[in-house]
């Protein structure tokens, strides 16, 4: 006996009680009279096996099947389909691809149908019963490890290539340093430093140059900053500092300008020689003057400065008196 939900699609005016003793041994099985009566069950109940006759009153074999399909798409469930009847039409032959699973050439009237016809539909349905049953619980192993994946990475603070922090570390400090001027004044600065060759470089050579290249920036990037203030690997190819500083007048070009010569003046050990790094610079610096800065608007800003002065060889500065 098998235990999967079988579904049998077939003309409404057809013998149901022919199907129905037929295929005794699929104990879940359903039959259902027509397309619309089966789309409406199984939007309910569905099947690991769904046979359709290729002839229907209300709907074709591969307008339900493509139905079925979407149906499946939105629940993450797998439906073996097999369509059956006594000639295999071209429309059939080309949604085997995507859309239908088998098809079994046998006669399904009442009076045509035999014994060894069944036999050939019997084995193709047994084949979707030991089939779909295998994928729909994969495919519910993966969304549970893509769940976990999610609620693990939800916590995750640091970068695993270059071991700094990561964007979310990032953003977390940079709320975090807003609420801090906020009740003590001062202000917050992000630096954003982009590397434009990181493309180029996988392009020229690999992804793993260029990785060892955003490694040896990142470790020259921590040789130049302050104990306290924060170094991240934001975004391929772009670090982010977070720094607090006593005034937003601290927060200009010359006081970040060692940073910028001494990443951009230094050229790294690769497998492949040495590279040099082509970088551009863009700060964006708040204070509270009428409350807690907006801290995703200070990184739009950042991000937009960097993206709007692609060949600025100077480091750009926005200062944001009032939140956003």
């Amino acid at each position: 006996m098998f235990k999967q939900a079988l579904s049998i699609v077939i003309p409404a005016d057809s013998n149901q009680q022919v199907f129905d003793n037929a295929l005794e041994i699929f104990v879940k099985r359903h039959v259902y009279s027509g397309a619309i009566e089966a789309l409406q069950g199984l939007e309910d109940q569905p099947s690991e096996v769904i046979v359709i006759a290729s002839e229907l009153d209300d709907m074709t074999c591969v307008e339900l099947a493509e139905n079925i399909r979407e149906i499946d798409v939105e629940r993450q469930h797998f439906s073996y389909i097999i369509i059956v009847g006594p000639v295999m039409r071209p429309a059939i032959l080309s949604s085997l691809e995507q859309t239908i699973d088998a098809f079994v050439q046998i006669p399904i009237t009442q009076a045509d149908l035999v014994a060894s016809d069944l036999a050939q539909l019997i084995e193709q349905i047994k084949a979707g019963c030991r089939l779909a049953p295998a994928l729909n619980k994969t495919a519910s192993q993966i969304e549970s490890l893509q769940a976990r994946c999610d609620e693990l990475e939800q916590g995750q603070l640091l970068d695993p290539l270059t071991g700094l922090g990561n964007r979310r570390m990032a953003e977390q400090f940079l709320s975090d340093c807003s609420l801090h001027i906020e009740s003590r004044g001062g202000a917050v600065c992000f630096l954003m430093i982009s590397v434009d060759n990181y493309t180029n470089i996988i392009d020229n050579y690999d992804e793993t140059v260029a990785d060892q290249l955003i490694v040896a920036i990142s470790k020259k990037i921590s040789q130049l900053v302050r104990p306290l203030d924060i170094v991240t690997y934001f975004e391929p190819g772009r670090f982010a500092l977070v720094l607090l500083q006593p005034s937003i007048e601290q927060c200009n070009a010359e006081s970040y300008q060692r940073i910028f010569d001494g990443v951009k003046l230094k050229s790294y050990n690769t497998p492949v020689g040495y590279l040099a790094a082509n970088i551009r610079m863009s700060i964006c610096a708040s204070e509270a003057v009428t409350g807690a800065p907006n801290p995703q608007h200070i990184i739009r800003k950042t991000q937009k400065s960097l993206d709007d002065n692609l060949n600025a060889d100077e480091i750009l500065v926005n200062h944001l008196s009032t939140p956003i």
